[in-house]
C-alpha cells in the first residue's frame, strides 16, 4: 500500500509557483473570484453576520481581514468569520472546498505578509490535497445516493478539506517537513465528526449545515500554528491503520491509489463545479430546465398552476415546504423554483428575509412537486457528474409544458462552463450589498492580475469598505 503522507507532504513541498501550469492559476482565480463574490454577499446572511459577531467578540492580535468590513482579527478568527461569509448563501462551487480551504489560507497569507505567488501556490496545493482526499470520502454520499437512493447514516461531507488547508498554511509559515507533517496530524485530531446526515434528517435546518465549516477553517490555521511552536500530532495520520481514514468514516474503503493518482500532473480543480444559483447543487439540474422553459415561453409565477421537478432523491430537506430561516431555504426545491418564477436575481435577494415571508413566493412553492426519477440513477452509473432533472410546468391557460437536463450549468465540462465573465457579473451581484461600484471593478482586476502584485494589501483593501 502507498505511503500517502509521505507522498503529499513531497508533493508541497518540492512544488514551485512556476511548477503549477497556466490553466491551473488561472481556475484558481476562478475559485477567488468566485469565493470572494459569495463572501461579499454572505454578509446579508445570518451566518456571515454570526461570524463577524464572533470576530469581534473573540478579536485576538489585529492580523487578517474579515472581508467586506475590513475589521481586523488573529488568523483563526479572520478563518472563522470569513468561512461563514463565504458559505453563508451556500453559493460556493462543488466540491465545498472553498469555504475551508480560502479563508483559512487567505488569513494566513496576510499574517505572514506573503507574496501574491506565495499565497497562490499554497492556495492551490492546499486546494489539490483536499480534493484528492475528497475522492474517497466525499463519493461515498454519491455512491450511496446511486446504489441505494438514500444518503450513508454515517456521513462527513467536506470536513476532510481542512487537512489540505492545514499543509497550505504550513507552507506559508515556512515549516519544515517535520513540522508540516504534525501539522496534518493535528489537524486530523481536530476535524469534526462526519455528522452530516444528522444534519439532513433534522428540520428546521441548522446554520452549521453539512459540515461547520468555520471550525475547520478556524482549526486548519491553529493546527498549523501549533506545530510552529513545537506542538506534535501523528505525523503519519493517513498511513496508520488507526489513523485518519478509520477515525474519520470507518465504513469507508480508504484507497491511497485513488488519492494519489497523477499526483503533481492532473489537477482536480479544473473540474470545479460552480454554482449559477445559492443553494444546493442538487436542485441546479431542475432551476435550469424551469429558466430555460421560462424563456422560451415567457409565464410569470402568476400563471404557474403546477411544476413538477422528476430529478434525483434529496434528503438534505426533510419538509421541502419548511421554510422557517435561510438555510431551509438554501435546501428547499419549492422555494427556490418559485423565487425564480418571480425574476428575483440569484443571490442574495433570494434570501432576503422579505422572500422568506412573501405569501406568493410561499404559495407557488407548495404548487411545486420534487418526484425521484428512476433515470437519475441510471445516468450517474455512466455519467457520475450527470444530475438528471426532468420539469413539467402546467399553465393556468391550459398549456403543459416540459423539458430535460442531463448536466447542469456550472460544471466544467461541453458547454455547462460558467465563463469568467458570468462569474465577474456574480461577484459584482454579490458586492453591490456593500461596495461601490469603482471598488468592485478594481478588486475584479487585482483578482485576475493577482500574480503580478507583491503582496495581498491590495487586494484586501480592493473587496472591503
Amino acid at each position: 500500500m502507498k505511503e500517502v503522507t509521505g507522498a503529499l507532504l513531497d508533493f508541497a513541498q518540492n512544488t514551485r509557483y512556476e511548477d503549477i501550469p497556466d490553466e491551473v492559476i488561472h481556475e484558481m482565480k476562478r475559485i477567488l473570484v468566485d469565493g470572494l463574490g459569495s463572501a461579499l454577499g454572505g454578509l446579508t446572511s445570518d451566518k456571515g453576520k454570526f461570524g463577524i459577531g464572533f470576530a469581534r467578540r473573540v478579536g485576538g492580535t489585529p492580523e487578517s481581514t474579515i472581508i467586506g468590513i475590513g475589521l481586523k482579527a488573529a488568523a483563526p478568527v479572520a478563518a472563522f468569520a470569513n468561512s461563514e461569509l463565504l458559505n453563508g448563501l451556500d453559493l460556493d462551487p462543488i466540491p465545498h472546498i472553498p469555504p475551508i480551504v480560502l479563508p483559512s489560507v487567505l488569513a494566513v497569507a496576510e499574517a505572514q505578509n506573503a507574496g501574491a505567488r506565495e499565497f497562490l501556490r499554497a492556495l492551490t496545493l492546499g486546494h489539490d490535497i483536499a480534493l484528492r482526499l475528497n475522492r474517497v470520502f466525499g463519493m461515498h454520499m454519491m455512491n450511496s445516493l446511486t446504489k441505494y437512493n438514500k444518503v450513508p447514516d454515517i456521513n462527513g461531507n467536506s470536513n476532510e478539506h481542512m487537512l489540505g488547508a492545514a499543509v497550505a498554511n504550513a507552507l506559508l509559515m515556512k515549516l519544515d517537513r517535520t513540522q508540516i507533517a504534525h501539522a496534518l496530524g493535528i489537524c486530523a485530531y481536530l476535524c469534526p465528526l462526519p455528522s452530516c446526515t444528522d444534519w439532513e434528517t433534522t428540520n428546521p435546518k441548522s446554520m452549521i449545515k453539512y459540515a461547520p465549516v468555520s471550525w475547520c477553517a478556524q482549526g486548519a490555521v491553529q493546527s498549523a500554528m501549533m506545530a510552529a511552536d513545537g506542538y506534535t500530532g501523528n505525523a503519519r495520520t493517513l498511513d496508520n491503520e488507526f489513523g485518519f481514514p478509520a477515525m474519520y468514516m470507518r465504513d469507508v474503503q480508504w484507497d491511497p491509489d485513488t488519492v494519489l493518482d497523477g499526483l503533481g500532473e492532473t489537477w482536480g480543480v479544473l473540474n470545479t463545479m460552480y454554482k449559477p444559483y445559492p443553494c444546493c447543487r442538487f436542485l441546479h439540474a431542475s432551476l435550469d430546465v424551469f429558466y430555460k422553459l421560462k424563456k422560451e415561453y415567457g409565464f410569470s409565477g402568476a400563471d404557474i398552476a403546477e411544476v413538477r421537478c422528476n430529478t434525483g432523491p434529496f434528503t438534505a430537506h426533510p419538509d421541502q415546504y419548511a421554510i422557517n430561516n435561510q438555510v431551509d431555504a438554501q435546501f428547499s426545491g419549492p422555494y427556490n423554483i418559485a423565487v425564480a418564477a418571480y425574476d428575483f436575481a440569484p443571490g442574495p435577494q433570494w434570501q432576503d428575509n422579505q422572500r422568506l415571508k412573501d405569501p406568493k413566493i410561499l404559495e407557488l412553492a407548495h404548487k411545486v412537486k420534487m418526484i425521484i426519477a428512476p433515470e437519475y440513477a441510471e445516468y450517474k452509473k455512466t455519467m457520475p457528474y450527470s444530475f438528471y432533472a426532468r420539469v413539467e410546468v402546467d399553465l393556468k391557460d391550459g398549456r403543459s409544458i416540459s423539458d430535460f437536463t442531463l448536466t447542469p450549468r456550472g460544471g466544467n465540462y461541453g458547454d455547462c462552463r460558467l465563463s469568467d465573465e458570468e462569474l465577474n457579473e456574480r461577484f459584482r451581484n454579490c458586492a453591490t450589498v456593500i461596495l461601490p461600484g469603482h471598488k468592485i471593478e478594481k478588486a475584479l482586476d487585482i483578482i485576475w492580475n493577482l500574480d503580478q502584485y507583491d503582496t495581498l494589501e491590495p487586494l484586501m483593501e480592493a473587496i472591503t469598505l
